[in-house]
């Protein structure tokens, strides 16, 4: 039996203990398993790559694809943008859907599903630039 996913959740936030909870003092907001992989994964690819300073290569280029056009062509180069950061950085993530893209005037939503391990359940994540 594997021990669950464990770390710091993200956005990186304050967690404050709940009503009648002594056991738990207030700290820094933790996530498990599949809330710790869909956090990883929207860290990945929230962050540009190069924004971080110790690790140049860490994130994604979907950024920069926020004012394209809506096109099939998008659509493809989106998915490979998101399959390489995941088989780089989290390579235990592998995509099940389509992405489906959906555009505003101001932002670009990105959605698809996703699962860690065969046995695991598909999750579906939606990102918006």
């Amino acid at each position: 039996m594997s021990t669950p996913l464990l770390g710091l959740a993200f956005p990186f936030r304050i967690a404050a203990s709940g009503p009648g909870d002594t056991a738990r003092l207030a700290g820094v907001a933790r996530s498990v398993g599949p809330d710790k992989l869909r956090d990883d994964v929207r860290a990945l690819l929230l962050t540009r790559t190069g924004e971080r300073v110790m690790r140049r290569d860490y994130g994604s280029r979907i950024e920069r694809l926020r004012q394209e056009p809506n096109s099939t062509a998008l659509r493809a180069l989106v998915r490979h943008e998101i399959e390489q950061a995941l088989r780089i950085h989290l390579p235990e993530v592998r995509i099940t859907s389509p992405v489906q893209l959906a555009v505003d005037e101001s932002q670009l939503t990105i959605a698809f599903e996703y699962a860690a391990d065969p046995r695991d359940v598909v999750q579906r994540l939606e990102v918006v630039l």
